[in-house]
């Protein structure tokens, strides 16, 4: 009589198949749906954009002129991300990077079109960056020779370095919701009148002579809602005769589960790029269909 066992390697590549066709259905459709956005949202100029889902396209800069350093290789940017792995065991020829260290900028930079800019917060984007290192050493003080090209090859290597920037003057393509206000970059009016009397409590002799009306040498609490009041009026006349505030805008993370995304690539290669990524998440998929089918046909094995 003839007995069937079940095969373990089986289970193994059963198993891996199933989370193959999981992952390859997810990433599929995720790159597929980016790759729509990126073609079906109409281009806007910073200018003119609506409030709400946008698609922009300008230079990278930054907000006050200063830019920021990469923190392993030290290069100037607008946007930097670095992670840091070291091997698991290096007696095993690729064996696995165990997480170290990692770190993302969230500081916004403007986006420069040809009529106006805009900020960009960067918090929750996807980013395609403009630059992106990856080098090999025993040690974070073999750092610098991410700048010399580093080691290519990472055998027998015990640290992995990688690290990504968005560099001054990268074109960039970005999708993501746009938010424009007038007074963001100026305090509200309780908050200019808490100001003046502020500098008014620092001149005390002219505090006293233009509010002490009964003259008794301090200021009372009926005559300090009348210096409130003054000052609050002063705040309201200074922003009248103010010149007009300039419109602001602000690219975010969308609140809808939109994509965002920031490139520094055009609007055509990102889009191409979204498509060669959904394809090679089909590709997973089929070949994952193709093992799970093979491990459960030879899922048991024979026995005398």
């Amino acid at each position: 009589m003839v007995e069937s066992a079940f095969n373990p390697y089986s289970l193994v590549g059963i198993v891996a198949g199933i989370g193959g066709i999981l992952a390859g259905v997810f990433l599929f459709f995720r790159r597929w749906r980016q790759k729509r956005f990126i073609e079906d949202t109409p281009q806007a100029r910073i200018r003119s954009a609506p409030q709400g889902y946008v698609k922009l396209s300008g230079r990278a800069g930054m907000t006050d002129g200063k830019l920021l350093r990469a923190p392993l290789t030290g290069r100037e940017c607008v946007w930097w991300t670095y992670r840091v792995q070291q091997r698991n065991n290096r007696r095993l020829p690729g064996g696995s990077w165990l997480h170290r260290d990692c770190g993302t900028s969230d500081q916004p930079f403007v986006l420069i079109d040809q009529t106006d800019h805009c900020l960009i917060d960067p918090d929750g984007a996807e980013v395609e960056a403009s630059d992106r290192k990856v080098w090999y050493g025993n040690s974070p003080d073999e750092v610098p020779l991410a700048l010399w090209g580093g080691l290519n090859v990472g055998s027998g290597a015990s640290c992995r370095f990688t690290e990504a920037i968005l560099s001054d003057g990268a074109q960039l393509a970005v999708l993501g919701e746009f938010r424009a206000n007038t007074g963001s970059v100026t305090n509200a009016l309780d908050d200019e009148a808490a100001a003046l009397l502020d500098q008014w409590k620092h001149d005390q002799p002219a505090l006293l002579a233009r509010f002490d009306t009964n003259h008794d040498g301090h200021i009372d609490a009926a005559e300090w809602e009348t210096a409130r009041a003054s000052a609050l009026a002063q705040a309201q006349h200074n922003r009248l005769h103010q010149a007009p505030e300039q419109r602001i805008g602000v690219v975010s993370k969308p609140g809808s589960g939109k994509p965002f995304l920031i490139a520094a690539r055009s609007e055509g290669q990102l889009a191409s790029i979204e498509r060669r990524r959904a394809l090679a998440a089909l590709a997973l998929t089929v070949l994952s269909l193709a093992v799970t089918c093979f491990a459960l046909a030879h899922a048991r094995i024979g026995s005398g």
